[in-house]
């Protein structure tokens, strides 16, 4: 009979771990990059949310209640009628600032580290152009949003 562990024993055993080890990490690396991957569009999603809150209270100088005073405004001028309180027209824009946006993010929104992509810190691409067109894009090809529109679900 032998005592302990024999040099070939310890090999098998190191062996052993090793092959589970390759087994594992696979699965626990791809688990890692899916949950970055939502995480940096949930982001993208938050701020796209940001941004049509500020566009449609122009920056927030209007307040939702005015939005359905303008839009019935809107209406009667287009039916020809005039209204004796001509205002001036309140310019509303997109804006490639995070920080603007941040006042504009949802309630259930995590403020830290909005404008960067979670998987290595770079910032979301934000193009904006006035009040026509605004993208956000992951630097790290997660996906786009444009106008709203997530390209993901397409």
């Amino acid at each position: 009979m032998r005592k302990g562990l024999m040099l070939l024993d310890v090999i098998i055993l190191i062996l052993a771990v090793a092959l589970i080890a390759a087994l594992v990490t696979p699965k626990l690396r791809v688990e890692k990059e899916a949950k970055i991957k939502e995480l940096s569009r949930q982001r993208m999603l938050w701020l796209s949310e940001a941004e049509m809150n500020y566009f449609e209270t122009a920056a927030g100088r209007i307040t939702p209640e005015e939005i359905e005073s303008l839009k019935a405004l809107i209406v009667e001028k287009k039916k020809g009628a005039k209204s004796a309180e001509e205002e001036a027209p309140i310019l509303r824009y997109f804006t490639d600032n995070v920080e603007d946006l941040i006042k504009f993010l949802p309630e259930d929104a995590d403020t830290m580290d909005i404008g960067v992509d979670p998987l290595d810190s770079r910032e979301f691409i934000i193009v904006a152009r006035d009040s026509f067109f605004f993208s956000i894009s992951s630097p790290n090809g997660f996906g786009q949003i444009i106008l709203g529109n997530p390209t993901w679900e397409e």
